[in-house]
């Protein structure tokens, strides 16, 4: 489920546990990711060699929809572009956020 981290409102905390990102009809499994309302959004996955960097790169916008297990879009990024990646850990800037309810 989406929760709200309580150390800063603005952030927006998923677990890879109970969600998924697709990105052009790929569904991907993270651990974490956690979204910034100013912009940026920090993403860990299982390891450097996920596919998700061949579809996601430092130039090409993209967007990413994150995914309920239970079938329902919790959020959708659009304007998605790599800004760093350090082994598994990836930090990502998009230009717009849409919150599902």
């Amino acid at each position: 489920m989406m929760k709200i981290s309580t150390d800063s409102e603005s952030d927006i905390c998923f677990d890879g546990d109970n969600h998924r990102l697709f990105i052009e009809g790929r569904g991907f499994d993270f651990r974490n990711f956690v979204v910034n309302h100013n912009g940026s959004a920090d993403l860990e996955l299982f390891g450097s060699e996920s596919p998700l960097y061949t579809l996601l790169d430092f130039e090409e916008p993209r967007v990413i929809y994150v995914v309920s297990r239970l079938g329902s879009k919790d959020l959708i990024l659009q304007g998605c572009v790599i800004r760093e990646i350090i082994g598994s850990k990836c930090s990502l800037s998009y230009s717009k956020l849409q919150l599902e309810s």
